[in-house]
């Protein structure tokens, strides 16, 4: 038999529990953060398929970029503020595209190429880019995994050959890059990369893309901060460094680090408003970078 005061008790911890999972869902995110890696697939260490989802879209003939007399094309690679991490997906409502696998489609999030589902900065800063008459057309190649490390990316790592097989696949479809925008830190903050091997990791891996035949610049962003980690001193140092080097084609990004808590969705990823104030931050950096 239950006593009073027994049931009492269990009542008491229910509404604890109930209130308690009120709290980690507004103040951290729960619930929803395992929504960005839902669509990544791994073979050991390895990516095998970033972004399901192609087939339900209907590809557009690249006949649409040759009346387009200003066209960028630019690679986006890194980690989740490169992905599909977003708080809000958004579809581009101007002449936005998506490369991916030797084919076009209209910009929607979630981007193919990309791991996630949530929103990218990618569709806001291309819609941005038409509305200010920067360009007649933007294609963006994406090539980023959220969670990644610059170690991944460089030469030796496991994602460098997604990086070359994509800009091998653009070139054989009769496209340029013309930019290329770097977003990515924020893991090797956490495992705390001094900044020579970071500098070393990633000129390596430009090195490789400019083997390549790509000598479009690369916007390099400043992005350190994830949750309770404000920004890592270590990490900042060298992607200002290293975006200093213009001679080089390294240009300055955005500092997201300049983001708080009130930008990030779940403390690390950007929320709706975070991404439109990237985007903007993205057309500054571009600018200065022209």
């Amino acid at each position: 038999m239950v006593t009073k005061h027994a049931a009492g008790v269990a009542i008491a911890l229910l509404v604890a529990g109930l209130s308690f999972g009120i709290l980690l869902q507004k103040y951290y995110g729960v619930g929803r953060v395992v929504r960005p890696i839902l669509n990544t697939v791994y073979q050991g260490n390895a990516v095998v398929d970033r972004s399901p989802g192609a087939e339900s879209r209907i590809a557009v003939p690249f006949e649409v970029l040759q009346s387009k007399n200003r066209v960028m094309v630019a690679l986006v690679f890194g980690q989740a503020g490169a992905a599909n991490s977003g708080e809000t997906p958004h579809t581009a409502r101007r002449d936005v595209y998506n490369f991916y696998k030797g084919k076009l489609y209209r910009a929607q999030d979630p981007l193919l190429g990309a791991t996630g589902d949530g929103g990218s900065v990618w569709t806001r800063l291309g819609d941005k880019l038409i509305e200010r008459q920067s360009y007649d057309a933007v294609v963006f190649v994406p090539v980023a995994v959220g969670g990644s490390t610059i170690a991944r990316w460089q030469p030796d790592g496991d994602l460098h050959r997604s990086i070359l097989d994509v800009i091998d696949d653009v070139k054989d479809h009769g496209l340029t890059i013309t930019h290329m925008l770097w977003h990515q830190g924020e893991s090797d903050a956490i495992s705390q990369t001094s900044t020579t091997a970071y500098k070393s990791m990633f000129l390596a891996m430009l090195s490789s893309i400019r083997r390549q035949g790509v000598d479009a610049p690369i916007l390099v962003s400043i992005a350190t901060r994830c949750r309770k980690n404000r920004g890592d001193l270590e990490i900042r140092q060298a992607q200002k460094e290293l975006a200093a080097d213009a001679p080089a084609g390294i240009f300055p990004g955005p500092d997201t680090d300049e983001l708080g808590l009130r930008f990030r969705w779940d403390g690390c990823h950007f929320s709706d408003e975070g991404l439109e104030r990237t985007a903007q931050m993205w057309i500054n950096a571009l600018g200065r970078a022209s």
